[in-house]
């Protein structure tokens, strides 16, 4: 009788949330292209919508998990809080340049440009993307603790955009980017808004999946690192 090989913390985390992410993907897909109804004005284009601003919610998300993540680092000096910190911004990252690339097609399939510089909701995404960027060139210059710390710290202070970004979806006025949240709720029909919140809920999902498939790798690295070191001594 053989032991069976040691699990690694958080691998069927990974594995249920892989699943379900890509149920909700599957179904978010099949929903949006084939079951909502489509926008009298833009016509299929307009899908993308659905797909656009999940992800640019998920990628704000992220951005906050990091933040809070930074915090408990500093409190705790936890490496963990370290990874899912550092993992969190290089997931948000990924999930905002899908947002530049799905938000591009939009608009020139709608307004006939790819970027306004003078929509204030393109320029403040954009700041938020370049300046969770800069996070990996930090982190790049120092090393063991400090890296984590300062890590930690940018992390913290980054998420000071978050908000200004949000806020200018919520004032700004422009024909380039509608506002489809409004004050006094979602401005589309329920017939479209269930389908919004099954793909909202899609992307949440995936990126919790992908952030529990990051700290899997990591711990098996650390743990394929201890054991080489075993080797070694002995």
């Amino acid at each position: 009788m053989t032991d069976s090989p040691a699990r690694i913390p958080g691998e069927r985390a990974a594995m249920i949330w892989g699943v379900l992410a890509t149920i909700l993907v599957v179904a978010a897909t099949i929903g949006v292209f084939l079951v909502a109804p489509e926008d009298a004005d833009q016509g299929v284009i307009q899908r993308i919508f659905y797909f656009h601003v999940a992800i640019a919610i998920t990628s704000l998300v992220a951005f906050a998990v990091s933040c809070v993540a930074g915090i408990l680092y500093l409190r705790t000096r936890n490496d963990r809080w370290d990874d899912v910190g550092e993992a969190s911004i290089r997931i948000g990252l990924l999930m905002s340049v899908l947002v530049v690339i799905t938000g591009s097609i939009w608009a020139k399939a709608s307004w006939g440009t790819w970027w306004v510089w003078s929509d204030p909701r393109l320029v403040t995404y954009l700041i938020v993307v370049l300046i969770y960027a800069a996070y990996f060139v930090l982190r790049s210059s120092a090393e063991d603790d400090r890296k984590m710390r300062y890590s930690a710290i940018y992390a913290i202070a980054g998420f000071a955009s978050v908000p200004l970004s949000f806020y200018s979806v919520r004032v700004a006025e422009s024909f380039v980017h509608p506002v489809v949240f409004t004050g006094s709720g979602a401005n589309m029909p329920d017939s479209m808004l269930i389908w919004f919140v099954v793909s909202q809920a899609a992307m949440l999902a995936l990126f919790i999946a992908l952030l529990e498939l990051d700290l899997v790798g990591r711990r098996s690295e650390r743990a394929l690192r201890r054991l080489a070191l075993r080797l070694e001594n002995a």
